[in-house]
Formats: C-alpha cells, sequence, structure tokens
C-alpha cells in the first residue's frame, strides 16, 4: 500500500468516527455504512434503511422524502465519487435523526479540481429561497440537458434540495494535493 493511500484511507476513517460521535451527541445513528459502493450493496443498504426507517414510524411523507434522499445520495457517490491512485473509492453514508430531523450525511473522494465547481453549484441550488424557484432552475436545467463526463445532468442535488425543502450543507476538507473529501448533510424536517 502506497503512503497516500494509507493516509486516504486514515482520514476518511478518523471521518467517519467523528461524524458517527457527532450523530450520537445530537440524536441517535440509524445506519452507518463505511466501505465499498456497488450496485449490490447499494441494494442492501437500501433494504436496510427502508426497514429501520419503517421501523421508527416516521410519517409517510417523511419515509418517503428519507428513502429518496438516501438512494439518491448512494448513487451519486457510486457514480460521482473519485477513485484514489490505487482505484479504491473512499466513502461512508450515515443516517440518524433528533427529535427534529431526519439527517443523511454522505461522504465520498472529490478531486480538488472539482471542489470550486461543486461549491458553487450547490451554492447556486441553496440560494434559492422559493421552492417554486428552485423547480423552475429544475426544469430549466432539465431542459438544457447538460450531461457530465460520467453521464449525469448534476439534476442530483437539485432534487435533494427540493425534497429535503432544506438547504443542503457540504463541507469539503483537503486531503493531499489530489484530492478532498466531499460531505454532504441534508435534513428533512420531521413535521
Amino acid at each position: 500500500m502506497s503512503l497516500t493511500l494509507n493516509k486516504e484511507s486514515e482520514f476518511f476513517d478518523l471521518h467517519f468516527a467523528k461524524q458517527v460521535k457527532n450523530v450520537n451527541q445530537s440524536g441517535q445513528l440509524i445506519l452507518a455504512y463505511d466501505g465499498v459502493l456497488n450496485n449490490e450493496t447499494i441494494s442492501k443498504l437500501e433494504t436496510e434503511i427502508e426497514g429501520k426507517i419503517l421501523d421508527k414510524n416516521f410519517p409517510k411523507q417523511v419515509v418517503k422524502k428519507v428513502f429518496f434522499i438516501c438512494v439518491e445520495s448512494l448513487q451519486n457517490q457510486l457514480i460521482h465519487g473519485h477513485k484514489d491512485d490505487k482505484g479504491s473509492q473512499h466513502n461512508f453514508f450515515l443516517l440518524g435523526h433528533s427529535d427534529k430531523a431526519v439527517s443523511i450525511i454522505s461522504a465520498n473522494l472529490i478531486n480538488n479540481s472539482s471542489v470550486d465547481k461543486v461549491k458553487s453549484q450547490i451554492e447556486k441550488i441553496n440560494s434559492f429561497d422559493d421552492p417554486a424557484a428552485l423547480k423552475a432552475f429544475y426544469l430549466e436545467h432539465l431542459e438544457n440537458n447538460e450531461l457530465s463526463d460520467k453521464g449525469g445532468a448534476g439534476l442530483g442535488f437539485i432534487t435533494i434540495a427540493m425534497k429535503s425543502g432544506n438547504k443542503i450543507i457540504p463541507s469539503f476538507e483537503i486531503i493531499n494535493e489530489k484530492y478532498s473529501l466531499f460531505l454532504l448533510e441534508v435534513k428533512i424536517n420531521l413535521e
């Protein structure tokens, strides 16, 4: 193993542990996953997430929102999460809740060269205070149909923000000269 790979793995492990602790301090952890993502793993996680959120007896609308955002977040991690120089894709996923909201936290590796673009996209999405204006932005974005190099039209963050009804909270932490950790937190109000 290279020093870079160890550093990236250790970096993710430390942040995973820190996020688990934060979720437990502010509420209750529902699910934590730290490992390789592929379609089979995501399918298993979807089943587990569905069971766990149904067990919580959240309102039906909250369950729908949480499940949709969890699936979208996991798919985004799989498709858009970068791999390190050894081909490993570092990521983690947490689901927790407090008395007021359900929190979904996802983290993956991102190239430092992509950070400003992603920050800008999320700032634009978070600039909409009116849900109707955000929906209009979504429809405009959909109509323009600009595909990325990974085949997406950049709609994931917009749909997550629309479904959650809240601002999405990104954070970026530099790991080394090539990569950063990209953490995204989404909250769904328990209404």
